[in-house]
């Protein structure tokens, strides 16, 4: 609970120090919601939580959806695991598309890390 509060209050600076090409206000808003949900899922000595969502094309309003979180001292190794809802963070990115620049609104993957110290990054990837 400790790194619940602590990342709620970090997230909006870290996204809003961030570069124009990575986060705006709405998606560090949308970050922190996704955030509040993966938070209670985790376990005790998570290192890094990733949110994996991957959609057939450019627009549409649902995908596939994935929770990973790397524990201790492990390096690589990534395993499952459930926030509070399997559907509210993907759905809560999704949607927050409609504020982004519409060169920016076309992505097909998005890859949200989120670590204990309440940094994170923002990945989009977009279709060829």
């Amino acid at each position: 609970m400790k790194y619940l509060v602590m990342f709620l209050a970090l997230a909006p600076v870290a996204a809003l120090a961030q570069s124009p090409q990575d986060a705006s206000a709405a998606e560090a808003r949308a970050v922190q919601s996704i955030v509040e949900c993966m938070v209670p899922g985790l376990p005790e000595n998570w290192r890094r939580a990733v949110m994996v969502v991957a959609l057939a094309k450019p627009g549409d309003e649902t995908g596939a959806v994935k929770y990973l979180v790397q524990r201790g001292d492990s390096e690589e190794e990534l395993e499952p695991f459930m926030p509070c809802d399997a559907k509210k963070p993907a759905r809560t990115l999704i949607e927050a598309r409609r504020l982004q620049l519409p060169r920016r609104r076309g992505w097909t993957g998005a890859r949200l890390s989120i670590l204990p110290d309440g940094k994170f990054a923002l990945k989009y990837d977009y279709p060829q």
